[in-house]
């Protein structure tokens, strides 16, 4: 069997593959970045804070002023850190390789929007289970289809670039603006 063109050789002769620990630190900043400038351009844009406090929605969502809510960029580096578990494993395929931003941002879209194994808002299950009409489900589509895009081509590239200072010098301040902001806001509102 010849192995000269599976996607482990072919990373191979494109360079070194990214480390654990360079995945991590460009996973958790590249999605904590992403995740809060599209979700604050969403909000904003689609006018979520209305949407929310409809009578069919407030019982299942929070409020834009909950502190859990504003807070919600803090936790997203735990969530990029199990992400980047992921992408490890996968860095074969990822990194590396011309394609490896499209693979990426359809994997995020199948198996993180559409078609998760939980019953999720905006998700197949979630249409089936959740008792909302069907424009509420398609409603964050635009948000999270742009957010996983972002995410699969920036990181892809960083991981591709690391030499790249200008993209983690933007990256970074936006990594700390997306931090300091929910801290000020909540130390502001109380």
């Amino acid at each position: 069997m010849d192995t000269s063109t599976t996607p482990a050789n072919i990373s191979a002769m494109n360079g070194p593959q990214p480390s654990f620990r360079s995945i991590l630190y460009r996973t958790v900043v590249t999605h904590t970045v992403t995740y809060f400038a599209v979700g604050v351009a969403a909000s904003l844009l689609f006018g979520y804070a209305d949407r929310m406090i409809r009578p069919d929605v407030a019982p299942i969502v929070r409020k834009m002023t909950d502190p859990i809510l504003i807070a919600s960029p803090l936790f997203q580096p735990l969530r990029a850190a199990l992400f980047a578990v992921v992408f490890y494993l996968l860095r074969d395929v990822l990194f590396n390789n011309r394609k490896g931003w499209l693979i990426l941002w359809c994997m995020l879209v199948v198996f993180g929007v559409l078609a998760p194994f939980s019953a999720s808002w905006g998700g197949m299950e979630g249409m089936i289970f959740f008792n909302l009409p069907l424009g509420d489900h398609l409603a964050g589509w635009p948000e999270v289809f742009t957010q996983t895009l972002l995410l699969s081509v920036l990181l892809t590239y960083w991981a591709d670039h690391p030499q790249s200072k200008r993209l983690q010098v933007i990256l970074l301040v936006g990594f700390v603006l997306t931090v300091l902001l929910p801290v000020l806001a909540l130390l502001t509102a109380g």
